[in-house]
């Protein structure tokens, strides 16, 4: 969460379904970039990956977030934070 291309991917993606393409321009970085920060998100569980067609019938990967809420504590051990996860934007929303 520390890194400004992650928090500006999981808006975006909170918002709808977006392909790699879509979030470099929206983020204003490069896709390999996008894909690594996605790759990082996917692993933790974050974003869900689902496949869109367009008008032509070629399908390509758009991601869509799964984090509802984040809280932060302090403790005994530090500072712990607990992520909510729902479900996914569906890919045609």
């Amino acid at each position: 969460m520390g890194d400004q291309s992650v928090r500006e991917i999981l808006v975006h993606t909170s918002e709808r379904p977006r392909s790699a393409r879509e979030l470099a321009a929206a983020c204003d970085v490069s896709k390999p970039t996008v894909y690594r920060r996605l790759e990082a998100l996917e692993r933790r569980d974050l974003l869900a990956q689902k496949t869109r067609y367009d008008a032509d019938g070629n399908h390509y990967a758009a991601y869509a977030c799964r984090l509802e809420e984040v809280t932060f504590g302090v403790d005994a051990d530090g500072l712990a934070a607990d992520l909510e996860r729902g479900r996914p934007v569906a890919a045609d929303d």
